[in-house]
């Protein structure tokens, strides 16, 4: 049955000037047919992906834990939120277990930085205890260096010492990256290596990991090994019930080489419709065949811009709007889980990339992370970036296990600058988030910033609490504000704002802002 609420219409205004201007009305149905809206989201959803050999950086150790990051989740697990932290990324692939080593993590590195090994202790794993009460983890295990036991015995010691806070094990990061002469292109040869590390590692840890795995966590980098999920499943890769789900990698830009850092400007990442067809075209095929073989799918690694981001673009509250609105859009294709990639620039993983670690060899973190955990060389202070934000419009839109469906823009409105959200509980429109994706700069010249005045009908009580910066390319977060309160040291600064709707006032969105709006 259609919601009722869905045959309401929504106007939405153009205009221009900093709070009102010339209006031009144009009408947003919202009647998003039962099939167009998605499942009911779990707390997981917001999840993250965290660099292993900077995990010390981020979390600090079981005995002293790193305040800022803990601090950014307990806003996130106040508001509903359960995130599942992937331990992972490219230096999983050089992760070894060592029971006798005191430190949670030690890199192995050249004086440049390059991370040959990365150590794991009992430490890494007994810090799982600092996190909120109900996070769940993957346990992410090393398929790089070829070698089963290296691979059990991560997967053993994880399971020996947080058994209940494991959701999935992760055999390998990218395999699409791996060496062309591991599998020599072969798909069939993939699998077989693949389900015999995990057969064998599900009899290491007593079965308890046998349906519990992630598989595939490829890009979607054109090579010449086909191990997106879409390729997976016909070629067998569950074919004993191993996989728990399907993961994909979702990096739309790069700065990994000049050709594509130059693409990787705001304009780019706040195009919505381009946002959708990599969504569609790279990402969704794989998603289709997951579900259509009975399965569920992640994104077990997404962010902005690839080889760590691009700074004075993915440290801009243009990366809060982008981010929301690709989770979002994940939402929509029923994504069970999105997890944010969290790291420091990767030597090895380019020799063209623009972003470099200090002078020192210390840690260059990306610009694209949610903080800068520490004191560093490269970035300053640690401080929380601009991209926080959109992490509790986007929690605080999906509580309470709700379904969202995107609606389609209106006559009149650029579809590459507009997106709006409906979400529901139990098929009743409950919520509406609006985004005004149109680029806003400092020192643009332009006279006026133009804004989209959304009329919401009688919808009298209504609240409103807006994203918003002086500018898209704001890069201080002291000015970065969600519902009226900023993060930059991560306590909130600022009282909380939620305004509330007459009957039929309108709700004014600047370009390069976003609301969400609950109705009674």
């Amino acid at each position: 049955m259609r919601p009722a609420a869905l045959s309401s219409l929504l106007s939405v205004v153009a205009g221009a000037g900093v709070v009102t201007g010339a209006e031009i009305p144009i009408s947003l149905n919202i009647q998003a047919p039962a099939s167009a809206i998605s499942q009911r989201h779990v707390p997981q959803f917001v999840s993250y992906s965290f660099e292993p050999a900077f995990w010390v950086e981020f979390f600090g150790e079981p005995d002293a834990p790193r305040n800022l990051t803990f601090t950014l989740l307990n806003h996130l697990h106040a508001r509903g939120a359960r995130p599942m932290i992937r331990t992972g990324g490219i230096t999983m692939d050089s992760m070894v277990y060592s029971a006798s080593q005191t430190q949670s993590v030690v890199r192995t590195e050249n004086g440049k930085g390059g991370i040959y090994r990365t150590t794991v202790g009992p430490a890494f794993y007994r810090q799982w205890n600092s996190f909120p009460e109900g996070t769940s983890f993957v346990s992410t295990l090393n398929f790089g260096n070829a070698s089963v036991a290296i691979a059990r015995d991560l997967a053993v010691a994880s399971y020996r010492a947080q058994r209940d806070k494991i959701a999935y094990f992760e055999l390998g990061n990218e395999p699409t990256n791996y060496p062309s002469s591991r599998w020599h292109g072969s798909t069939e040869a993939y699998v077989t290596e693949w389900k015999s590390f995990t057969s064998q590692i599900d009899k290491a840890v007593d079965g308890a990991s046998h349906g519990r795995w992630w598989a595939s966590s490829a890009t979607t980098d054109v090579t010449s090994l086909h191990v997106r999920p879409s390729d997976l499943i016909p070629a067998g890769v569950n074919s004993t019930g191993e996989v728990g789900q399907y993961s994909i990698h979702s990096y739309a830009f790069a700065t990994c080489d000049p050709t594509r850092e130059r693409r990787a400007t705001i304009a780019n990442l706040l195009n919505h419709t381009d946002l959708v067809r990599y969504a569609d075209v790279e990402i969704y095929p794989s998603a289709r065949a997951a579900m259509d073989s009975g399965a569920q799918w992640t994104v077990g690694e997404f962010n902005s811009i690839a080889c760590s981001g691009k700074p004075n673009v993915s440290d801009t509250f243009a990366q809060a709007l982008w981010t929301a609105d690709v989770e979002l859009i994940y939402a929509v294709r029923n994504a069970t889980s999105v997890h944010l990639h969290q790291g420091a620039t990767l030597v090895f993983q380019s020799n063209q990339q623009l972003n470099t670690p200090g002078d020192d060899g210390s840690p260059g973190f990306s610009s694209y992370s949610l903080l800068y955990p520490v004191n560093s060389s490269k970035r300053g202070e640690a401080r929380v970036l601009p991209v926080f934000v959109s992490q509790l419009l986007v929690t605080e839109a999906l509580a309470g296990g709700v379904s969202i469906a995107a609606l389609k823009t209106p006559d009149g409105a650029k579809t590459n600058e507009f997106s709006a959200y409906g979400i529901y509980a139990d098929g009743r429109l409950v919520r509406l988030v609006v985004l005004n994706m149109k680029p806003s700069y400092q020192n643009s010249g332009a006279k006026e910033v133009g804004s989209l005045a959304v009329d919401i009908g009688k919808h009298a009580g209504a609240t409103v609490k807006r994203m918003t910066a002086p500018s898209v390319d704001e890069k201080d977060s002291a000015k970065v504000t969600w519902a009226g309160q900023s993060f930059r040291n991560g306590v909130a600064v600022g009282d909380l704002k939620a305004e509330t709707l007459g009957a039929n006032e309108k709700v004014v969105v600047r370009d390069s802002e976003a609301v969400l709006i609950t109705f009674k």
